[in-house]
């Protein structure tokens, strides 16, 4: 069994966890950052271990077991087993904002992903997570400068960019995905010359620098496109009340603004309110094909027409019950939420059909 260094130890409540976070993030010493997961969910933390039990599957290779800290504060032991390892450490959620959880661990990254992020990704969606854009990371670093009136520095930004080469032999295209760093305030250019170049780019994360209005240092963090944050070095508190918590207000409008899209009948007539993710090219005919099987690792697919000039499918998300019409057309999609369509699957269904054709722009489609 593979232990790792379990930081929860180090507090009992509330206080002493910002007062012991405050601390070691404030000390020039090399650490692995912390990291704060948003997820939201309505479940009680306590239910977790039942939750788990539910998901036959997932409990073969997960065990949790939770401590309550008070404070709306819990400490979960959470343990995986990879091949013939197991693998656990502890984390904390703070279940202390309506309908979110903070998950706070400062293991390293293989944990975080391999282990943490995987086991709630598993349980939605009793569990969903918050999903950001390039756009609307954008939005929420200006949301975080603005809260603190100081000013924010973007150090770089990982962008994740795929191309297809020239199609082989028997017609079929290889797709080849790569990671970029692109450094410094302003990459809008830079992200459009690879787009023109032929690639589909998601950010998929940026990493920025918070200073007060004297310019001191208040915190080195990021912000990802999977509702994970990081600190790096400086105030937890300052990190929280500035980062976290304005990702998740930022998060809560963004539901509100996916809720009631599903198809509805009213005084004889069926009332839609589908959304378009509007794009900077358009897209070509190997793309729809990766597309439509691509999607299905997520979703059941039925295509009604596929390939130019237009594409047009059904997907239904058989976790959920949830279901949507997609149509993609010169440099738009549009997607109509037909049945159950909650604010998390509908959030869910966008994130992933981005995660396939790149960052693109979402907006609200007025229907007349």
């Amino acid at each position: 069994m593979i232990l790792l260094p379990e930081m929860t130890s180090n507090f009992v409540d509330r206080t002493s966890m910002y007062l012991y976070y405050d601390k070691i993030y404030t000390m020039h010493e090399k650490r692995p950052p912390l990291k704060a997961l948003i997820l939201l969910s309505t479940l009680n933390v306590e239910d977790l271990p039942k939750a788990l039990f539910e998901r036959e599957k997932v409990a073969r290779s997960y065990s949790v077991k939770v401590t309550p800290l008070g404070q709306s504060l819990h400490r979960i032991s959470l343990q995986r087993v990879i091949g013939l390892r197991q693998i656990r450490t502890d984390a904390v959620i703070d279940s202390g904002c309506e309908g979110v959880w903070i998950v706070l661990t400062d293991a390293g990254s293989y944990y975080t992903a391999h282990v943490l992020e995987t086991f709630f990704e598993k349980l939605y969606p009793m569990v969903s997570k918050l999903f950001l854009n390039y756009s609307q990371m954008r939005f929420l670093l200006k949301i975080i400068r603005e809260s603190c009136k100081g000013k924010t520095t973007l150090t770089f930004f990982t962008i994740k960019r795929t191309k297809a080469p020239k199609s082989n032999e028997d017609g079929t295209c290889r797709y080849t995905e790569e990671t970029e760093i692109l450094w410094g305030e302003n990459v809008d250019e830079d992200i459009k010359k690879r787009i023109s170049e032929g690639f589909i780019v998601r950010v998929d994360r940026l990493d920025f620098e918070l200073r007060d209005d004297a310019d001191a240092m208040v915190l080195k963090a990021q912000i990802s496109r999977k509702g994970l944050s990081k600190l790096k070095f400086g105030s937890f508190s300052a990190f929280y009340q500035n980062v976290v918590f304005n990702a998740i207000e930022y998060g809560r409008k963004q539901k509100k603004f996916y809720d009631k899209r599903e198809r509805n009948f009213e005084e004889g007539r069926i009332h839609l309110r589908p959304l378009q993710i509007n794009y900077l090219e358009r897209f070509r005919e190997e793309q729809l094909g990766r597309f439509a099987r691509k999607i299905t690792d997520s979703y059941s697919i039925s295509i009604i027409h596929g390939g130019n000039p237009y594409f047009v499918a059904d997907l239904c998300d058989y976790q959920e019950g949830s279901s949507f019409g997609v149509a993609i057309l010169g440099n738009s999609i549009t997607v109509t939420p037909v049945t159950r369509a909650t604010p998390s699957a509908v959030w869910k269904v966008l994130s992933e059909i981005q995660e396939i054709l790149g960052d693109g722009e979402i907006v609200d489609v007025r229907m007349r």
